[in-house]
């Protein structure tokens, strides 16, 4: 699967290389991800039931020469369960958990022509990461944390798929390219004391559009 991700890679760049001067270079993006967030406390299935729980983010950036964006990110992630609290370790009820992290990223895509098939991509960056448990009928704890983050992913160029249905979204809404995106990444925070890992591995598939 890497050898033919890599084939296709460089045929695309070779394929694309004379219309790259006269392509419209995009300067922002946006990107719409549905994510499975899987935790670093081992103990997180005990509390939750689950080993993994449903998150969505969004980010925007700006592009620079082409290769580089530096942007924002915003993702929120909300689980239920019984039992103790991994962030006090007392006895609970009912037990909702929210988190939300922010993050401020770069990455750097090996982006050589306007109409590559296959870009891959990697970066990282800084997390804040907001977090809420709430007891039924007792009350909730909420707080912050400081982080970091490393992400890697690969995307797939959609508008060779119907390219009348690419240029018409380019002239109404300014969409220069439109991706399909895998995304791996991985979050490192902590808080309380014992230390509470607070991060987690997120599986992410989603959509990016360049502008």
């Amino acid at each position: 699967m890497l050898k033919l991700l890599l084939v296709v890679f460089l045929v695309s760049i070779s394929l694309d290389c004379v219309a790259d001067a006269n392509s419209q270079k995009p300067h922002r993006t946006l990107e719409f991800f549905g994510e499975v967030y899987e935790p670093t406390d081992e103990k997180w299935e005990t509390y939750y039931g689950s080993r993994n729980m449903l998150a969505a983010s969004m980010s925007s950036a700006f592009r620079f020469f082409n290769v580089f964006d530096l942007g924002i990110s915003v993702s929120y992630a909300k689980d239920r369960g019984k039992g103790v609290l991994p962030l006090s370790q007392l006895s609970a009820g009912d037990v909702t958990y929210e988190v939300a992290p922010v993050e401020l990223f770069l990455l750097l895509r090996a982006r050589f022509s306007s109409r590559q098939w296959v870009v891959p991509y990697a970066g990282g960056g800084y997390t804040r990461l907001f977090y809420r448990q709430t007891i039924d009928d007792e009350g909730y704890a909420r707080g912050s944390v400081n982080g970091i983050h490393a992400r890697a992913g690969v995307q797939f160029l959609l508008d060779p798929l119907d390219q009348f249905a690419a240029n018409t979204i380019y002239e109404n809404f300014g969409v220069i390219n439109s991706y399909l995106v895998f995304e791996g990444k991985y979050t490192k925070a902590e808080a309380g004391n014992p230390v509470t890992q607070l991060g987690g591995l997120s599986y992410k598939a989603g959509i990016m559009v360049e502008y």
